[in-house]
């Protein structure tokens, strides 16, 4: 059985299941070079569409899924919402004071969910595949099996949390024997998704793209100042629930568009003394995320007696939090969905498609645990030839390329790899890397200025497997995300001491665990580069300039190579050396 999954807003995606395995998956951003590709403002995802029939053909897929709710059960579950938060009544406050903006608040859902699925209908059309059966899937509900089915774990506490999606921002089930039994959702109006985006806008950074940049400031604050205390305040959690406090105006219904962002940041900055630091606001709300969520999550486990945890969803990209949820006594073990944010959502609701056909047919579903990302494009040597050749770069054919790479790195060279098929979701996990060596802390200065990137966060190790606990202290509870670069570890002093570029203030690294049967070319290099140095880790940043995405193609990879003023590009197994090559 072949299902094509497909996410059309934020960051939209497209991903092919065959048989319960991802056999292929993408977001457009890749194709179409657009940061965070939102379907609905620019074009559904075509290229992404496009690029996965090269794996299949149309009439070979059975089923199409798409991951939002129908328009009329979107409009019920408005309405329940609405109902939960006992709102109803202030409709007749929206039609005196605000006229229609008030019930479009609830109406619209309904009309907007229903342009989309004609948008994608006739996209679709394009591709021949009007005739496939469609089903639409709820977006928590694509997030949950996203996280559950990729994690290869028959029994397991499923928690996701986002900004907001189908009226919902985050959501708990329980999956045993690969079914879904939800035990809670979470209604919009109670985001802690939207709180931290509050900060994020009104520190000046762009909505659902630059929360990372809070994150990595965060270190650098006040976390038990005047700003977290009155946060405190404000919100905490109450069993299953994540329980607003404060004045209802500034972070509730009744108001219309309750959750723009610049508004409710202005609205907590009237509670602050003046010229509070930013580094103080990103602290605050930083703390308060890890705890509210590692409790929220606590509290699921033991409500279900269930402590093997999987989760997705944006606010688990946030990597501190992370850390905060395993070192919770309820909590035994965690997966993180590598693709967690929205881009998971494609193929989260084609998997869950592929267990309820099977179900429905008498048979049992299996799944195992994912062990990579590399669900991307890959190219032929032929092709990297062909658009070296025409980039005019001068370019040597090296059969054990892995080694020079190594002998580059130890001579303080940066180097940009591209190899094999390209990663699937936020991290860049060596394939389309840039790579440095540990000891030089001031990289964070220079190489960041070179890309055009202002970041308060180090760049992220990648370590080899079998070194792992020379570098990093209780990383055994959390083996799977410290492969994906999901999660954050307290680093030994070993690590500390002979890695400084990349152990943040705080004294964490958010890692990624090489491992040579994942990918043995990779893990070469790191091998190869510790005979030389001694040293088993080295640093990995997306190969990529600032508020660009990830390079896909060869030619992206050569464009991003000479913006960049790299020292050397690594592009399958030619080497290109920068023939201006950057003094430090």
């Amino acid at each position: 059985m072949k299902i094509l999954g497909i996410y059309d807003r934020h960051n939209c995606s497209v991903a092919l299941v065959e048989d319960g395995k991802i056999t292929f998956a993408i977001e457009e951003e890749r194709l179409s070079r657009i940061k965070y590709h939102d379907g609905t403002v620019a074009d559904p995802p075509y290229l992404s569409i496009k690029e996965a029939l090269k794996h299949t053909k149309p009439h070979e897929i059975d089923k199409i899924v798409i991951g939002f709710l129908p328009p009329a059960q979107l409009m019920k579950k408005v309405y329940k919402t609405l109902r939960e938060e006992k709102n109803l009544r202030w409709y007749f406050w929206y039609l005196k004071y605000w006229g229609l903006l008030g019930p479009l608040e609830y109406i619209s859902p309904y009309f907007y969910n229903l342009w989309r699925f004609r948008r994608i209908k006739k996209a679709l059309k394009r591709f021949g595949l009007a005739k496939t059966p469609i089903e639409l899937i709820d977006h928590h509900r694509a997030h949950a099996a996203s996280a559950y089915y990729m994690s290869g774990r028959k029994n397991s506490l499923i928690c996701t949390l986002d900004g907001k999606g189908d009226a919902l921002c985050g959501s708990i089930y329980v999956g045993d024997n690969w079914r879904l039994k939800k035990i809670k959702e979470i209604s919009k109006y109670h985001s802690i998704g939207y709180l931290y985006s509050a900060i994020t806008v009104g520190l000046g950074f762009k909505q659902m793209r630059h929360e990372g940049k809070i994150t990595g400031l965060s270190a650098y604050g006040d976390k038990n100042g005047h700003v977290y205390q009155t946060m405190k305040r404000m919100i905490g959690i109450n069993g299953l629930n994540f329980d607003f406090k404060f004045n209802r105006k500034l972070y509730h219904p009744p108001y219309p568009n309750w959750c723009k962002c610049k508004h409710l940041f202005k609205k907590i900055a009237k509670c602050m003394p003046n010229k509070t630091s930013p580094k103080d606001y990103a602290a605050a709300v930083q703390r308060i995320t890890e705890e509210l969520v590692s409790l929220w999550v606590a509290n699921a486990a033991n409500h279900t007696k269930v402590r093997d945890v999987v989760v997705a969803g944006g606010v688990f990209a946030n990597v501190r939090v992370n850390q905060e949820v395993i070192e919770k006594e309820a909590v035994h073990d965690i997966f993180v969905c590598p693709p967690m944010g929205d881009s998971g959502i494609s193929a989260g609701g084609a998997m869950y498609v592929y267990v309820k056909e099977m179900l429905r047919k008498g048979l049992e579903p299996n799944f195992k645990p994912i062990d990579n990302v590399y669900y991307g494009p890959g190219y032929t040597t032929e092709e990297i030839k062909d658009a070296l050749d025409k980039s005019g770069l001068v370019h040597v054919h090296h059969k054990n390329v892995e080694k020079e790479i190594a002998k580059l790195l130890a001579k303080s060279h940066v180097v940009a790899r591209f190899n094999g098929r390209m990663e699937f979701g936020p991290r860049a996990l060596g394939n389309r890397s840039i790579l440095y060596q540990t000891s030089d802390q001031t990289i964070n200065e220079w190489l960041n200025k070179r890309l055009k990137r202002t970041e308060f966060m180090p760049f992220a190790p990648s370590t080899l497997f079998e070194d792992r606990h020379k570098y990093y202290l209780n990383v055994d509870a959390a083996l799977s995300p410290a492969q994906f670069m999901t999660i954050t570890f307290d680093c030994t002093n070993f690590m500390k001491k002979n890695c400084p570029a990349v152990v943040h203030i705080d004294g964490t690294a958010r890692p990624q665990l090489v491992r040579k049967e994942v990918n043995p070319s990779y893990h070469k290099i790191i091998s190869e580069y510790k005979k030389l140095t001694g040293i088993a880790t080295i640093i990995n940043t997306s190969f990529n300039m600032h508020e660009e995405p990830i390079v896909c193609t060869p030619q992206d990879a050569i464009r991003s190579f000479q913006a960049g003023h790299l020292d050397y590009l690594a592009i399958g197994n030619f080497l290109v050396k920068n023939p201006k090559e950057m003094k430090r």
